[in-house]
């Protein structure tokens, strides 16, 4: 109940920076990186990313939500979560916004021990090799510089900064 009563306060004066990106144009390989898209908890096999994934992540799929993890020499580096659908809610500032024929992609971790080495940008380069005609956006918090950096890295622009109460540009 507190920690509801939290966010509901914090809603209000969080600020959400919205990027967009187009597809890639030409198909972008790294080496010994793979990209491995989930778009069931039962096709997962790797033992470790099983216990990563805890009951609300689980959830997801069950709300065709797919799981993005880019593996490096076979080591889990990066996992982000890809929506494709109609409305959006975004829990940081308790607004809907709508994402029709966009690729929303969102809620993504990078390990420990491959932080600050340029992979969250790289797993972004690499979602945009889907093949789809739709745009990908992204959000992330407007305090969270290094989330902010990796995006902008992997040349997403940004088209919006959005708070609850109000939409400035």
């Amino acid at each position: 109940m507190i920690v509801q009563l939290k966010n509901f306060i914090l809603s209000y004066v969080r600020t959400i920076y919205l990027f967009e990106a187009n597809k890639n144009r030409k198909k972008l390989k790294i080496k010994n990186f793979k990209l491995k898209i989930y778009k069931k908890f039962s096709s997962i096999k790797n033992k470790d990313l099983k216990k990563f994934l805890n009951f609300q992540k689980k959830k997801r799929f069950r709300e065709k939500q797919y799981l993005l993890v880019l593996y490096f020499k076979n080591n889990i580096v990066t996992t982000g979560w890809m929506y494709r659908g109609i409305n959006w809610h975004i829990a940081e500032i308790n607004k809907n916004i709508e994402i029709k024929n966009k690729v929303l992609l969102y809620d993504f971790f990078t390990f420990k021990e491959f932080r600050n080495r340029g992979y969250y940008a790289k797993i972004l380069r690499l979602v945009r090799n889907l093949n789809t005609k739709k745009k990908f956006w992204i959000y992330c918090l407007s305090n969270n510089y290094s989330s902010k950096k990796g995006i902008e890295n992997s040349n997403f622009k940004l088209i919006k900064k959005n708070r609850k109460i109000n939409v400035y540009l």
